[in-house]
């Protein structure tokens, strides 16, 4: 069975539903800090900020969000309240724009509120009282259903690493990013815990550095061998024969088996397939959208150009008024990607409707 080396999870509900608790994921490696968010505002913020970031913490965060807001709410009339609810689910809808699971998270809570509100014939009152509770109930869920995902996937990936055996990393796709165990890690935690002794290549991932500031710091905190280098030493490590095989998350799969994941994924890709290194990508079925074709169809976030100028510099490393281009996210095309890994197996990118 799969353990965790952290003694918490990096996205959680308080017991009254009143307060998200998340760990704020721009302080890492140097400081552990939990923020408990109890506003609409406070989780938008978060989320876009990236205090709490990676797709499935993202959905479940947003799953909380709403949830948390709703049970806060004084409204006493079901119209009042039912309005109320979609403003504020339209609002953490437009968070973040790439990663899907914010968007399926949301709409399950959508259907939740539609499910009890039209199950129940009683004062409006009562019916406010049984909505909060079963969304409180979804919400959480939803992040038991996440995890459980990212045990299946586990397992499963496991299955491609052998004693020993070098992976290469971009990014952030563990414990932090899933809330708990995580995507494209948790088969090396796997691994790990059976004494496989991995041996993990991290690319820092500029500009955030989240493979730096996180991934490093997730398995180093596991005790795995872990080599950080920068994102443009990826070829030179692949060459010299070091990595067996290329592990990355993803924000969104389209119905194609295009990727969407954190910029540098595509042309991580575009190397292993020039050095003959099986390239996967992680991700639990929610991540997968039927409704988008390919990866043209996925709208790719822009963020603003201080965060590759100045963030993380105690000076500006670019002249005062360079135009910048700083997309999150790129597309993968499916034919650079040797499987797809789910909680319901490996499949090839064109197998992916077989997930359904």
């Amino acid at each position: 069975m799969l353990t965790t080396v952290f003694p918490y999870d990096s996205v959680e509900l308080s017991s009254n539903g009143r307060e998200v608790i998340i760990l704020d994921q721009s302080l890492l490696p140097n400081q552990e800090k939990f923020l408990h968010l109890t506003t609409a505002e406070q989780v938008f913020f978060a989320i876009t900020l990236m205090k709490v970031r990676g797709a499935p913490a993202i959905g479940i965060a947003a799953a909380f969000g709403l949830a948390m807001t709703i049970n806060r709410s004084k409204c006493r009339e079901l119209d009042l309240f039912e309005k109320e609810f979609l403003r504020t689910k339209r609002y953490l809808y437009i968070s973040r724009p790439t990663a899907i699971n914010l968007m399926w998270a949301l709409d399950r809570m959508e259907d939740c509120f539609y499910r009890v509100k039209n199950s129940i014939d009683d004062t409006d009152q009562t019916v406010i009282d049984i909505i909060k509770n079963a969304l409180i109930a979804e919400a959480r869920s939803i992040k038991v259903e996440e995890t459980r995902m990212s045990v299946a996937i586990a397992e499963n990936g496991i299955s491609l690493l052998t004693h020993g055996c070098g992976i290469l990393t971009h990014c952030n796709a563990g414990h932090l990013a899933v809330s708990r165990y995580g995507t494209a890690l948790s088969p090396i935690y796997l691994a790990h815990q059976k004494g496989y002794s991995p041996m993990v290549y991290v690319n820092e991932t500029r500009p955030l550095l989240q493979g730096a500031r996180l991934t490093a710091y997730e398995l180093m905190r596991a005790g795995i061998d872990v080599t950080l280098i920068c994102d443009n030493m990826a070829s030179i490590v692949m060459s010299q024969k070091r990595v067996d095989s290329v592990f990355v998350g993803c924000d969104r799969i389209a119905a194609n088996g295009d990727v969407a994941n954190k910029v540098g994924t595509s042309g991580l890709a575009i190397l292993a397939k020039h050095y003959g290194v099986p390239f996967y990508v992680f991700g639990p079925s929610s991540t997968i959208d039927f409704n988008c074709a390919s990866g043209r169809d996925i709208v790719i976030e822009e963020r603003p150009s201080y965060e590759i100028t100045d963030m993380y510099f105690s000076k500006p490393i670019a002249p005062k008024g360079t135009k910048v281009f700083n997309p999150s996210f790129d597309i993968t095309p499916a034919e650079l990607i040797t499987g797809i890994v789910t909680e319901k197996g490996i499949f090839k990118p064109e197998e992916i409707s077989k997930v359904k």
